[in-house]
């Protein structure tokens, strides 16, 4: 039998004869809790909104890209894509061509950039899931079709399927030729119809506008140039990995990234500032701490009489510490679960009722997403610091009570 778990936790369910020892324990557990329950709910949703902003930037940053290291294109023959394709980890692939062109519709005008991307691409940013307007395809019934982000079609006030009477008209300047000389012959043009509109995110919507890499390539002039190839893996794929190994077969002259290494600042931010708010809840949790050196002072006093007779019946120093240890130690768990149980009620009723909505925006409810391994560093942090709460003062307070029991 233990019997300093057995004391203590007689002692943390028994009345005490000054009530406010009680309270002070009570609100030992509740500020555990609630310390526990902030922790998950806030790094729940921090979670939250990074898995949102990867999935509105996903779409149209593929999770490996290859561009060259110099220049803005690169030949096709310079990627194996035969044999990347053979890879396990890729699921799909597709070139593309980038570059900013003047859109214009009657006297709307905008700039905007125009990416060329095979027909396979809108299945790779699962455009269907993200159109607004319209339907994803690159063919229309009049040959060549775009798709824009929701903000250019309504600054230029295009219509769907019309490429005769009110078509979208693209000029961009061609390779090597320089406006001084001859502006006129230095822009190529082409008119398209608009097949449907898509709805990302502010940026990408007021910025891109999509079209087949056959009109874009021979609109640029790249002449069977791409600025970049863009690989889908399979879920559950190591992208770090495979992106390394790739640019060790590609060689220098290619760069080979992740979607996270591409947007790194963005994903630097969002985890520092995860780091910043967990610090933060830590340091309002060692405040808190002080309830449970209050409580254990409270209780050594009242429990002296206690500690006498338990030492005179042979009973060490050791032992009566370990009582008052593991007292402090079953506030502490006590805490740890109810902050679990209220935080993970919480996390799941914002989920699945959306108690806290986003007006306005993507989503409907702001969102949460619960991780495990950050339960086990809310667990570990938060026990961390009811033990250093226990222990630390607990030697000099054993130490003057006990003292105080042997003379008596």
């Amino acid at each position: 039998m233990n019997l300093p778990l057995l004391f203590a936790r007689r002692y943390l369910l028994a009345k005490r004869s000054t009530n406010a020892i009680n309270l002070i324990t009570l609100i030992s557990i509740v500020v555990i809790a609630v310390v526990t329950a902030a922790m998950v709910v806030v790094l729940s949703a921090m979670n939250g909104i990074n898995d949102l902003v990867d999935k509105l930037y996903s779409p149209f940053d593929q999770d490996i890209t290859i561009t060259a290291v110099e220049g803005k294109t690169f030949e096709r023959s310079a990627v194996p894509l035969d044999s990347i394709l053979a890879l396990p980890a890729v699921h799909n692939s597709s070139w593309t061509i980038e570059e900013n062109v003047l859109l214009q519709c009657g006297d709307q005008q905008a700039v905007a950039t125009l990416k060329g991307v095979e027909p396979q691409y809108l299945a790779m940013s699962d455009m269907a899931t993200h159109l607004y307007t319209g339907k994803p395809k690159l063919e229309g019934a009049h040959g060549p079709a775009a798709i824009l982000g929701i903000g250019l079609k309504v600054e230029l006030d295009v219509p769907l399927d019309d490429g005769v009477l009110e078509p979208l008209e693209i000029s961009a300047p061609v390779r090597g030729r320089k406006l001084s000389r001859d502006r006129q012959q230095a822009f190529e043009h082409t008119a398209v119809a608009v097949a449907g509109s898509f709805s990302l995110n502010m940026d990408f919507d007021s910025k891109y506008a999509l079209v087949p890499i056959d009109l874009a390539d021979s609109l640029l002039h790249y002449r069977g140039a791409v600025s970049a190839l863009e690989l889908q893996l399979a879920p559950g794929m190591d992208l770090e990995r495979l992106a390394t190994a790739l640019q060790e077969r590609l060689g220098p002259g290619l760069l080979v990234r992740t979607r996270y290494q591409k947007n790194a600042l963005m994903y630097r931010t969002n985890a520092t500032e995860k780091r910043i708010t967990y610090l933060l809840l830590t340091f309002i949790g060692l405040i808190g701490a002080f309830n449970i050196i209050a409580s254990l002072t409270m209780m050594m006093i009242e429990k002296k009489q206690d500690m006498r007779t338990l030492m005179g019946m042979g009973a060490g120093g050791q032992l009566v510490r370990r009582i008052f240890l593991y007292e402090g130690l079953l506030i502490v768990v006590v805490g740890i679960v109810a902050g679990l149980v209220v935080g993970g009620g919480i996390c799941w009723a914002q989920q699945r009722f959306g108690l806290v909505p986003m007006e306005g925006t993507m989503v409907e409810a702001f969102p949460v997403k619960v991780l495990w391994t950050d339960l086990l560093l809310v667990v570990a942090t938060v026990l961390g610091i009811g033990l250093l709460a226990t222990r630390v003062p607990l030697r000099a307070l054993s130490r003057r009570f006990l003292h105080a029991a042997n003379e008596r």
